[in-house]
């Protein structure tokens, strides 16, 4: 019997020991995508050009995946302060990997700027071509290319930043303020994607978007104005991109804004891709239609905006064009 309950007790003591071995920690340094994606609700998986806005707004994700190549033709601007593992973190995820977090695939962003607003932003994988703005510490592209310049904001931000292992830029890397701050009014931040009235109204607004991006019809049932002085790529510029379009820009779909009028003071407007349903009122140079039908009058305060506008490539007005 003693030799029974002794040999019972080194079995459960035995037990209790293997119970009690600690698991491995999980590796802090570890920043493969597919751990990474466990995020959640942070995380977002690029399927689209609308899913990759989506995912480096002010409200996105702090990792962006990518699965496949993307060219946008706007500059991106990747806004707010995003978290992983208690601290700010922001990363475009460039490849994909297999199960021992081998690199098994690499991506390229094309687009012609990114602006960085985030802390802490990594770019790991792939590659992106086109000019970076850094405008937050703790930049770093790792395992990754830049093809083309990174310009700082201040010599404090580069201080922070580096090229990482397997990291490339094969432009400058430097400080140039003036360029690392002419994005303020460009994509990113100021893209509005149209999901109600209110975010319609907003993004036309004089504090919108310099684009406003449709993914649905939409009818609004009083008269609207696209007001305010909005820029892309260093110029006035304003767009309401009533489509969708795949990975070679061929339109997918093209969607129909109904107003009862469309008042446009905003400089170099350009209605492209679906349709408006309502009179245009136009108080601002530059006006075009393009790609696009304005399913009503289009009227100019003065000879000289009619003049400056244009009914660009498969562009149509079915009613008047004309000052009045």
């Amino acid at each position: 019997m003693k030799i029974k309950a002794l040999l019972g007790l080194a079995l459960s003591a035995l037990i209790f020991a293997a119970c009690s071995v600690d698991e491995p920690e999980a590796d802090a340094a570890e920043e493969a995508a597919g751990e990474d994606a466990v995020s959640g609700a942070t995380q977002v998986i690029v399927t689209d050009e609308d899913s990759f806005f989506n995912g480096v707004s002010e409200n996105g994700a702090w990792i962006i995946i990518f699965n496949d190549d993307l060219t946008v033709d706007e500059d991106i601007v990747l806004a707010g302060v995003h978290t992983h593992r208690d601290e700010p973190a922001r990363k475009l995820a460039l490849y994909e990997q297999d199960a021992d977090r081998n690199v098994t695939e690499r991506f390229t962003l094309t687009a012609p700027s990114l602006t960085v607003q985030s802390p802490n932003t990594r770019i790991q994988g792939g590659t992106f071509a086109g000019d970076v703005l850094v405008e937050a510490e703790g930049f770093s592209v790792v395992n990754a290319t830049v093809e083309g310049n990174v310009y700082f904001a201040s010599q404090e931000l580069m201080d922070s930043a580096e090229i990482g292992e397997d990291g490339e830029v094969t432009g400058a890397w430097e400080v140039n303020e003036d360029k690392a701050t002419v994005a303020d009014a460009v994509t990113g931040a100021t893209q509005v994607v149209v999901t109600d009235e209110d975010s319609f109204l907003q993004g036309i607004s004089e504090n919108g978007a310099w684009i406003v991006i449709f993914n649905d019809d939409l009818t609004v049932d009083e008269d609207v104005v696209l007001a305010g002085v909005h820029t892309h790529r260093d110029e006035p510029a304003r767009k309401l991109a009533l489509y969708e379009q795949d990975a070679d820009r061929n339109v997918t779909a093209r969607f129909t804004l109904n107003v009862p009028s469309l008042t446009v003071q905003s400089p170099n407007t350009r209605i492209q891709g679906g349709t408006v349903a309502g009179d245009v009122f136009v108080e601002a140079e530059g006006f075009s239609v393009v790609n696009a039908t304005v399913d009503g009058n289009v009227y100019f305060a003065s000879q000289e905006l009619l003049d400056a506008a244009e009914i660009g490539e498969d562009g149509e007005v079915t009613g008047a064009w004309e000052v009045q």
